[in-house]
C-alpha cells in the first residue's frame, strides 16, 4: 500500500507529544471523485472535542467509547460537479491531555467517469418563467443551508436503509440534457417508485427542512449528524416536519411526480459536510468495511 504520511502538529507543547497509549486517523489514500468515504480517529485514552476539515469545511465528529478505548467517526465525500481530480488536505484535530493536536494529512481524488442522460421536460422546468425567480431563489438558499447543517451528535449507522425497494433508475453524476440543454449532474441517486410508495429514513435523525419546491416538489431533508444529511424529493405527501425525531426506517412520506419531472419516481440526496455524493455503494457496505479499505496512521504514541 502507498502510505501517505501525516504531519502530527501539538499546539501547547510542539516537540515533547509523549503520551502512555497511540492515537491514530484512519483515512484513504486516493478515493474516486463523487463516492463516500470513511475516516476514524480513535485512541486508547480519552479526548475532546475532534473535528475533521475536509474541502475548506470543518465538521465536529462524536467522541464513543469503543472495545479499545475512544473512537470517532465521519463520512465524507466530494461533489462531481464541483471538485476536481487532485491532492487535497484532510485535517484532523483533538484535545487530548490538556493539549490541542492538529494531524495533516492528504487524499487524492481521482476521475471517475460519469454517463450522459437525455430527458425532455415542460420547457418552463428548463428555463422557468421570471415571476418563479423569488420563488427559485428562496428555496435554492433554504436547501443549501439545509444541506450545510452540522450538528454533533452521530445518529447515522451503516449500512443505511434503502429509502424504497425500486431499483435505481437514474445514477449518480449523470451529466443531464434537458430538452437538448445541457445542464448540470445529477445529484443524487433516483429509485423507481410509483406514486404513492412509502419512504423510509436510511438514517435516524432530524428533520430541518419540509417543503413544495419548485424543482423538487414535495421535499423533506433530515440531519443524522456530523454533517451526514438525507433528502427526499417529489413527494406527492409528506408525513413530517421541521423537528421531528426521526428513526431508521420510519415512513417520511409517500412517492410522487412533484416537481421537475418525467414520470414519478424517488430523488434520493445523501450530502456529507455539504458534498453530494453517490449514495448507492453505501447501502451494500458498512463503517467497519470501508475503514478496512483505508490506511491507519499512529500519531501519538
Amino acid at each position: 500500500m502507498n502510505i501517505k504520511r501525516c504531519f502530527f502538529l501539538c499546539y501547547l507543547l510542539l516537540f515533547s507529544c509523549s503520551a502512555d497509549a497511540s492515537t491514530s486517523v484512519t483515512f484513504p489514500d486516493s478515493w474516486d471523485v463523487g463516492q463516500a468515504f470513511a475516516v476514524a480517529l480513535s485512541s486508547h485514552t480519552s479526548y475532546e472535542e475532534p473535528t475533521v476539515n475536509w474541502l475548506g469545511v470543518t465538521v465536529s465528529l462524536d467522541v464513543e467509547q469503543g472495545r479499545e478505548g475512544y473512537v470517532s467517526y465521519g463520512l465524507l465525500g466530494s461533489f462531481v460537479r464541483d471538485v476536481k481530480p487532485g491532492v487535497y488536505p484532510l485535517n484532523f484535530e483533538f484535545t487530548q491531555d490538556n493539549e490541542r493536536f492538529l494531524v495533516k494529512c492528504e487524499v487524492t481524488l481521482r476521475e471517475k467517469k460519469y454517463p450522459e442522460e437525455h430527458l425532455t421536460v415542460d420547457d418552463k422546468m428548463v428555463t422557468p418563467p421570471k415571476k418563479e425567480s423569488g420563488r427559485i431563489q428562496k428555496e435554492a438558499a433554504l436547501a443549501k443551508a439545509a444541506l450545510n447543517t452540522k450538528s454533533v451528535k452521530r445518529l447515522w449507522t451503516t449500512p443505511p436503509r434503502r429509502p424504497v425497494q425500486g431499483i435505481f433508475t437514474s445514477a449518480y453524476g449523470l451529466r443531464r440534457v434537458y430538452n437538448g440543454v445541457p445542464r448540470g449532474y445529477h445529484a443524487g441517486t433516483d429509485f423507481r417508485a410509483p406514486t404513492g410508495t412509502p419512504i423510509s429514513a436510511p438514517f435516524a435523525g432530524e428533520v430541518v427542512l419540509t417543503g413544495k419546491h419548485y424543482y423538487s416538489g414535495g421535499s423533506v431533508y433530515i440531519d443524522s449528524g456530523n454533517g451526514v444529511i438525507s433528502a427526499f424529493f417529489h413527494m406527492s405527501r409528506v408525513d413530517v416536519k421541521k423537528g421531528d425525531k426521526i428513526a431508521q426506517g420510519q415512513v417520511v412520506g409517500l412517492s410522487g411526480a412533484t416537481g421537475r419531472v418525467t414520470g414519478p419516481h424517488l430523488h434520493y440526496v445523501l450530502s456529507l459536510s455539504g458534498q453530494q455524493v453517490d449514495a448507492a455503494p453505501l447501502f451494500e457496505t458498512s463503517i467497519t468495511a470501508l475503514l478496512n479499505a483505508m490506511q491507519s496512521e499512529i500519531v501519538r504514541q
